[in-house]
């Protein structure tokens, strides 16, 4: 049984056991803070997955591109065995159309897992998003367009 759920103040110290990484406080806060961008994954009611998602803000644009995925993970025992990163990747896509946006983006190094999913590389040089710095060293930018 998956289910879904806001982080809140008191589990927010999960990010940082299933995202495998060290967060600030004040990240958490932020990450907190982001309402429905940000939501665990829970098999059988145990927290055992994450998705922290943010607003992709063009250079010189004051609405949105689409929605950037920050975060996507499962922990490595329930990885890719129970549909968990479909449904966080659902759900992603899911507030994507509430906000009235229909593009999703990732920048990953391991651009093959996303590819399965829809997504295609995207040029991160254009203008678009030269300033954003969404992409480090080795990673490439992925975008799905969404149906509505």
């Amino acid at each position: 049984m998956i289910s879904l759920d806001d982080l809140t103040a008191n589990n927010l110290g999960l990010i940082n056991v299933i995202a495998y990484a060290s967060y600030s406080d004040q990240e958490l806060e932020e990450i907190r803070d982001s309402g429905e961008l940000a939501q665990y994954a829970y098999y059988n009611e145990v927290p055992v997955g994450l998705v922290i998602c943010k607003p992709l803000h063009p250079v010189n644009s004051k609405s949105p591109a689409g929605l950037l995925i920050d975060k996507l993970c499962v922990l490595p025992a329930y990885s890719g065995k129970y549909g968990l990163e479909d449904r966080l990747l659902e759900y992603v896509e899911n507030v994507t159309r509430k906000r009235h946006l229909d593009k999703v983006y990732v920048a990953t190094a391991d651009p093959s897992q996303w590819q399965k999913f829809g997504f295609l590389h995207e040029d991160a040089s254009q203008e678009l998003y030269r300033s954003l710095n969404l992409v480090r060293e080795g990673q490439q930018l992925l975008r799905k367009v969404l149906d509505n």
